[in-house]
């Protein structure tokens, strides 16, 4: 390896991670990443992402410390070992559990457009294969079951930052 060159995951929204071996330069993680940077510390790593990624689409949801809330991330991230701007190579074992972590983490996007619509079939590929049908009935399904849990985790979150914003305003 070069001097000053690290190994890092990269995820693109939509793909797999994959491994790079780049210089460990700001400038190189900001044209990854499209953008001013964002570290995010989690467990022994770091997640780079942007700054400014409100608008972007969901890339990996993380579990943060605080009362186990989840957090979307949005936008391509990197996963690096190190804190504060002190970046080095990832281990093999760092390496191997978050490939593993970026794979249970990520948004599937294999049956919507660009603009996040639902993908059906065509109605010739229906008759093409019968099970197609029952696939499709199944996969709406499931994604009306999806659609229904995360509406049921925001209602939650909600109840609860209520409640922590209570308790705050009697602490005081």
């Amino acid at each position: 390896m070069a001097k000053n060159e690290i190994v890092i995951l990269y995820k693109e929204v939509g793909k797999n991670a994959e491994f790079k071996k780049v210089q460990n330069d700001q400038k190189i993680f900001e044209e990854l990443i499209g953008g001013e940077l964002d570290y995010i510390p989690y467990e022994a790593i770091t997640i780079m992402a942007r700054k400014d990624r409100e608008h972007l689409k969901p890339n990996i949801y993380i579990n943060t410390d605080f009362l186990s809330i989840g957090a979307s991330i949005r936008g391509n991230v990197i996963i690096v070992c190190g804190k504060n701007g002190t970046f080095q190579s990832l281990t093999k074992e760092q390496a191997m559990k978050y490939r593993e972590f970026l794979k249970r983490a990520s948004f599937n996007y294999d049956n919507f457009d660009e603009k996040g619509r639902y993908i059906s079939n065509t109605k010739s590929d229906f008759f093409k294969n019968k099970s197609s049908f029952s696939l499709e009935k199944e996969s709406i399904k499931n994604d009306k079951q999806h659609l229904a849990s995360d509406e049921a985790l925001r209602m939650i979150l909600g109840i609860q930052t209520i409640i922590l914003k209570f308790i705050q305003n009697n602490e005081n």
